[in-house]
């Protein structure tokens, strides 16, 4: 079977459905059977209880059992102290300080040893430039990882990926499932019980954005392209992702959970390796009508 890009865990619902250390080293060593060793966690995880992803990976441990943590930092202080400590973390840049400010601050930050890769988020291609010119001008660290938006009907951010090429540095791609959209459940509205519920707060800023003529038009497209091949929505989601998309082996999928057994249906889902050519063609089709 081909090389896939890595596999790392999206640590937004540790604090939420994990809530205790013991579900957390319980998860950390479901993850670890799994092969993954890589979390994305973030100081705004989870959504409505902030820092509690962090804080939770760091009671657990998460850095002293092998795993690599990649985080989003709102505020630190000084030398680095937080949820996190003592471990290091993969530091990203923020939006509202001066691009010339920025760059210098994490560069001192690395140099004192707080974190060792420098990763960027959502950042458009002429910032996410302009930032390595600057990074490069003064010999400051440069970014290794770009985090953005990335499945089969989001693929607006495929145009930045040769600067990424250029530059050596990897696309860690979230929301694969397009934030459960890909599930079709929104399409066929049977979504009881999913984050698209009408008591779930979260999957209302979801539904603002998909649920719309053209985005359901392309998730009926897509029904019945795989229908006839009996392969489930998200199945042929993380498929293509993993084997068809413009993603390489050194570059990552955010797979988040709420429960164990879903991540592990996910990885035997990417483990059947690419999808019949026919089926990728007609995905890749579209995908250019949205």
């Amino acid at each position: 079977m081909p090389s896939h890009p890595r596999i790392l865990f999206g640590g937004a619902s540790i604090g939420d459905d994990h809530v205790t250390q013991e579900e957390v080293l319980h998860l950390l060593q479901g993850l670890k059977e799994l092969g993954i060793k890589e979390i994305d966690t973030a100081r705004r995880y989870p959504a409505f209880n902030f820092g509690a992803s962090e804080q939770l990976l760091g009671q657990a441990g998460a850095a002293t059992l092998g795993f690599a943590i990649d985080t989003k930092v709102l505020v630190t202080s000084a030398d680095g102290n937080g949820s996190l400590t003592p471990e290091k973390i993969n530091e990203s840049a923020d939006f509202e300080t001066p691009l010339e400010d920025q760059a210098a601050a994490l560069d001192a930050l690395h140099k004192a040893g707080v974190y060792n890769e420098l990763g960027v988020s959502n950042w458009s291609e002429d910032m996410l430039i302009r930032f390595i010119a600057i990074c490069k001008h003064h010999g400051y660290i440069q970014p290794s990882v770009y985090q953005g938006l990335y499945n089969v009907l989001c693929r607006d951010r495929e145009t930045l990926i040769p600067v990424l090429r250029a530059n050596g540095i990897v696309y860690n791609a979230y929301s694969p499932l397009g934030g459960g959209f890909l599930s079709g459940k929104l399409t066929s509205g049977n979504y009881d019980g999913t984050r698209f519920a009408k008591d779930n707060i979260i999957g209302k800023f979801s539904k603002l954005h998909f649920d719309k003529k053209m985005w359901h038009e392309a998730m009926n497209s897509l029904d019945e392209t795989l229908k006839i091949a009996n392969i489930s929505n998200i199945e042929a989601a993380l498929r293509w992702l993993s084997f068809h998309s413009q993603l390489g082996p050194n570059d990552g999928i955010i797979l988040g959970a709420s429960k164990l057994e879903y991540i592990e249906q996910n990885i035997a889902a990417i483990q059947k390796g690419p999808l019949p050519e026919d089926i990728a063609s007609s995905m890749a089709k579209i995908c250019v009508v949205v």
